[in-house]
Formats: structure tokens, sequence, C-alpha cells
């Protein structure tokens, strides 16, 4: 943390790093895993957050350095547990994640591509592959369900195995919306900012 904001922070004993459950502080070393999986009936379905990562602007500022993005993950299953090396994931961006969001309750499917050499791994980069292209498909169905498909279309041929589809159901939906809606000011690094702004304006303890 910059020196300024460190000592500014001493006067927000509400922002500290505290853990409402614990008297144990948080530290730079520990860290947080927040998903919302859904079992489907022949899959795992997994939303997970890839934070954005900053970068230093001298002499005491920082920027954004690359957005942040929501890793979807489909795990089929496989003997009563799940075939991890099977697992498929899409790293959407946060308009991607709008597009979802508002284009599905208007009864809109959403169809997202990833070309092989312009993947997103789960880091959030970008990743060069010589693999297919990747094809995510979300689409409404019945009683205000939705359907998430993840497929790997073989530039060769064009076609898929079908891929892995999870439904989810009206609250789970809506459980999605919710947390998009949270998560996306999170993704672009302004609650961070906004923090390390407003501490930036208040006065320097004497």
């Amino acid at each position: 943390m910059l020196p300024l904001v460190r000592s500014r922070l001493r006067l927000l004993p509400s922002l500290s790093p505290l853990r409402p459950f614990s008297s144990k502080p948080f530290n730079g070393n520990t860290r947080g895993f927040p998903a919302y999986r859904i079992y489907g009936h022949d899959a795992l379905l997994n939303f997970k957050p890839i934070l954005p990562t900053f970068k230093a602007a001298p002499p005491d500022s920082f920027a954004i350095q690359r957005e942040g993005r929501l890793l979807v993950e489909l795990t089929p299953k496989i003997n009563g547990g799940f075939d991890w090396n099977k697992q498929v994931n899409f790293a959407c961006t946060v308009e991607e994640c709008a597009l979802i969001q508002h284009q599905l309750p208007a009864g809109h499917p959403v169809e997202l591509t990833r070309r092989a050499d312009d993947m997103v791994n789960n880091t959030g980069n970008i990743a060069s592959s010589s693999g297919p292209d990747k094809v995510l498909y979300v689409a409404p169905t019945e009683g205000a369900s939705v359907t998430f498909t993840l497929d790997y279309v073989d530039p060769n041929t064009g076609l898929g195995d079908g891929g892995i589809t999870v439904k989810l159901m009206a609250g789970e939906f809506g459980v999605m919306q919710n947390l998009i809606t949270w998560v996306t000011p999170h993704l672009l690094g302004w609650p961070a900012m906004i923090e390390c702004n407003t501490l930036f304006s208040l006065p320097q303890p004497q």
C-alpha cells in the first residue's frame, strides 16, 4: 500500500481490513475464492470472478492495467463425480456479462465466441492457442429458466460435440443476475480506486 494512503487509512477504522466474523486481520497473503456453483443433471456450472490488475502511476497513484472478467466453468459428471480433465471455461468481459443480463429476460439468446488465437485463460490473460474455437451459448427456456452450453468448435470441420450444458432455474438465474450487477464495478476496479481517492481527499493526520 502507498505510504500516503496507509497514513490516511488510520483515520477510517471502518475501512481497516478486518473480518466481520473474526478478530484476525487480513494481510497481503490472505485470499478468498468466491464462486457460485450450480449442480446440473449432467455437469457442474461454476461462476468465478477474475479480478482486475493494477499498475503503478507515479508518484503515488495507480491505474487499471487489465479489466477483470467473469469466468464461466462447465465440468461434466462422471461416475458420481466430475471429470475435471474435460472442464471447459470461458472468461466473459463486463460487456458480455451485461449482454447476457439484459438479452435473456427479453427472450433473446446470446452467443459468444473466442477465436483459438484470442482465447482468455483463467488468469484473464490473452493466450495463444492452436486449438478450436470456443462458443458459449446462453438461451432462455420454459418457465424463465436458462441454459448455458459451452462447446469447442473445430475450425476444420465446423463441428463440435454438442458441448456441455447446464440448466439454471429461474431463481438461480436471478441470483446470477444479482451477482453480475454487484461484481461489475469490482471487475472494472472502481471500488478500489474510489476508496483510494476518498482516502486521498482526507486531511493528513497531524
